[in-house]
């Protein structure tokens, strides 16, 4: 995997490449865990390090400044840049309801920046179908599961336990300020909103497949769970299908 930089000056790419210089045993350690226990048969061509500018309006119009294609990866490498993101969920929400959440965003540690990197390679596993006409009902889980295999990879267990926290506070503000809605609707509007309403979905993706690797026992059984739905006619979106049948209790 070729890295390349898209940077405004010469000590914006200093910075970049010491990042990287430092992280990349670890990147290439995880993607040969992902090759030996999550079917990783490829990594993408190109890692792209892009200031946000760059990520966000350079290269595609978006608002995260991460993600994949067939052949790229792209990830602004700055904690400030993600802390001003995360913090950025909390806007509409009361100072005295969010001031743990904002403890916990400013003492994000460069572990965080790594697994939202995972995050986007997890993506190139196997496992995970993308053929069906029916994608976007279930893109919920592929989202969750690329978000718990690389947080409970890259963080430590006291940083996964604190995000999971974080994660169900937000979820719960979120759902009394402007309700709830199934996530059998990922991907319908989720890239066109604020950040507090992206990241929502991410956040209930996430709690319901740990919820199912705590019921299940494993993220392998999972995803034997989730590959006996494919081989139905699905009739039944996975979500529906995994609380019919008892897998899940319901939906975060």
């Amino acid at each position: 995997m070729e890295v390349h930089y898209l940077v405004t000056g010469e000590e914006e790419l200093k910075n970049y490449q010491k990042f990287f210089q430092k992280h990349q045993l670890k990147l290439e350690n995880f993607q040969a865990f992902l090759r030996k226990h999550y079917a990783l048969e490829e990594s993408p061509q190109i890692l792209l390090l892009s200031n946000l500018v760059g990520a966000t309006f350079i290269i595609r119009d978006i608002t995260i400044p991460a993600y994949t294609n067939d052949m790229r990866m792209v990830m602004t490498p700055e904690k400030d840049v993600w802390k001003t993101i995360y913090l950025a969920q909390l806007d509409d929400y009361p100072n005295d309801d969010t001031i743990a959440i904002k403890e916990y965003y400013n003492r994000l540690s460069e572990n965080h920046l790594l697994q939202i990197i995972g995050h986007e390679l997890t993506h190139w596993s196997e496992l995970f179908e993308d053929d069906f006409d029916d994608y976007d009902s279930f893109i919920w889980f592929e989202e969750g599961m690329v978000e718990y295999l690389s947080r409970k990879y890259f963080l430590t267990e006291m940083e996964f336990q604190a995000e999971k926290e974080c994660n169900r506070t937000l979820v719960s503000l979120f759902q009394a300020k402007y309700g709830w809605h199934s996530l059998n609707d990922f991907g319908k509007e989720t890239y066109d909103g604020n950040y507090a309403s992206i990241f929502y979905e991410y956040w209930r993706s996430f709690l319901t497949v740990d919820q199912l690797i705590s019921n299940l026992g494993s993220e392998k059984e999972v995803f034997s769970v989730y590959h006996q739905w494919l081989e139905t006619n699905h009739s039944k979106p996975l979500l529906d299908w995994l609380i019919e049948n008892g897998f899940l209790e319901k939906e975060f």
